[in-house]
């Protein structure tokens, strides 16, 4: 990834990208998996846990769009950095 293919006035976020391709080289896709997807998947939980005895529907729904998003794009970026294999047990 070249900080030179964005020529968009935006913040790069460079940042998470080397972190998770460090994670992924050193420590597996599985591990990756259990421990920052379901770290970021267990904090939504609880919010999603305390709205709903809040009775707060609004927030609840947009929890668990926020949850969707998140998740599926950590899922998805871990498994790109991962240059497309198939996840394999190490």
């Amino acid at each position: 990834m070249n900080v030179s293919d964005y020529d968009f006035p935006s913040p790069k976020f460079i940042i998470f990208h080397y972190f998770i391709k460090w994670f992924i080289d050193n420590f597996g896709i599985i591990p990756y998996f259990i421990f920052i997807v379901g770290s970021v998947l267990l904090f939504c939980m609880y919010a999603l846990r305390n709205s709903f005895k809040k009775n707060e529907f609004d927030k609840i729904v947009m929890i668990s769009i926020f949850t969707l998003i998140i998740i599926g794009g950590l899922i998805g970026l871990g498994y790109d950095i991962n240059n497309g294999y198939p996840i394999t047990f190490k």
